[in-house]
């Protein structure tokens, strides 16, 4: 995964999401149905298995943009009674596995459509603040690169290193 880095504006932000999304969908196309439901990719995993943690957390991530867009106020817990990543993944994963991969897919997509749209929506000044019902001082801009471009990144490697061992 490449160094984290900050947008100088909302402009450079809503481009570098749509690269990272374009070069994920663009190794997705380079693959046939067949490879992406082979388990193994990490772990038990598939491709489709993380195409929807991929969707799992841009759902979650939009969800919370959405929120303060409209009201201000946190939106539900998509995984409530769950504290660690480690745990939240495990869950996505439980409730996802038995999905089409077309069903994956579009959630995926529509997810990517919710993130950017909410993304272009907010100020360039609500970016670069926190949620307010988070008692930290991460941006909003932080964890959108961190559920879009940097997760891509993050995925897209597993899956280029799960299919190099195969060839």
């Amino acid at each position: 995964m490449s160094e984290p880095h900050k947008p100088a504006d909302k402009a450079a932000l809503l481009a570098s999401i749509r690269v990272g999304y374009d070069q994920f969908e663009a190794l997705l196309d380079s693959l046939s149905e067949e490879e992406m439901v082979i388990s193994g990719v990490n772990d038990s995993w598939s491709i489709k298995d993380n195409i929807a943690h991929l969707a799992a957390w841009q759902t979650y991530h939009a969800t919370r943009m959405e929120a303060f867009l409209d009201r201000g106020e946190e939106p539900p817990d998509p995984a409530p009674g769950l504290d660690t990543e480690d745990t939240i993944n495990t869950y996505f994963y439980e409730k996802n596995k038995g999905r089409s991969l077309a069903d994956v897919l579009a959630d995926f997509r529509s997810a990517y459509q919710r993130v950017f749209a909410a993304t272009e929506a907010l100020s360039w000044e609500d970016l670069n603040g926190p949620f307010p019902w988070y008692n930290n001082d991460i941006p909003v801009g932080a964890y959108t690169m961190g559920n879009t471009i940097e997760h891509y990144e993050e995925h897209g490697e597993i899956i280029r290193r799960w299919l190099e061992a195969r060839r």
